[in-house]
């Protein structure tokens, strides 16, 4: 009980991935933000970073790309913010070539 918090957003996470396998999209958006918001909240950086780039993937596999854009932008700030600039590096070669970035810069 005392570590719940260690491991509450890795748990979201696993249940967002396993729900977007069986197909059930709704729960899925929900347990992706409640990975989010319970690694924001317990300041576990590169696993917020983490969740939002998982969500990022899946809103592309549901083609909502604008909020897939969305996610792929906070994971790259999150992975910057933590120091993992190859990561950040990697996830914008990914999203660029994904998508045909217009107007919107992500910062190094």
């Amino acid at each position: 009980e005392s570590s719940q918090w260690t491991f509450e957003n890795k748990w979201f996470l696993l249940e967002a991935e396993e729900s977007y396998c069986n197909n059930d999209f709704e729960v899925a958006k929900l347990f992706y933000e409640k990975a989010i918001s319970s690694a924001k909240e317990h300041k576990f950086v590169h696993e917020e970073a983490l969740a939002c780039e998982l969500a990022g993937y899946f809103y592309v596999e549901v083609r909502d790309t604008e909020q897939a854009m969305e996610y792929f932008l906070l994971a790259h700030e999150k992975y910057h913010e933590w120091g993992a600039l190859g990561k950040c590096d990697n996830l914008f070669n990914d999203i660029s070539q994904s998508f045909k970035v217009k107007g919107r810069e992500v910062q190094h």
